[in-house]
């Protein structure tokens, strides 16, 4: 289920460029189980992180299968072309 929020973070806005740019197919706001994630390419759970991780939801979506992975809004608007290769890493190898 989407969730229609009318703001995204500069992370965010950054995030979603970033995978138009490398055409991988995702869901941005996405609930899973009642769980608000920021991104979902497959079973991977993209969550930037402006504020401390949730473990529960970690363990939770870990359970369900998923493979969330974690950036800081720091990484994300310093280090755009590791992102990136992380994001890639990610989508080829899971």
């Amino acid at each position: 289920m989407r969730i229609l929020k009318k703001h995204s973070t500069k992370p965010e806005r950054i995030v979603y460029e970033i995978l138009k740019e490398l055409r991988l197919p995702f869901k941005h706001r996405w609930l899973i189980r009642g769980k608000e994630v920021d991104f979902v390419l497959g079973k991977i759970v993209l969550e930037i992180d402006g504020h401390p991780q949730d473990e529960t939801k970690n363990l939770q979506l870990i359970e369900m299968g998923y493979v969330p992975i974690h950036f800081s809004n720091q990484e994300i608007i310093n280090n755009r072309e590791i992102i990136k290769k992380e994001l890639l890493k990610y989508v080829f190898t899971n």
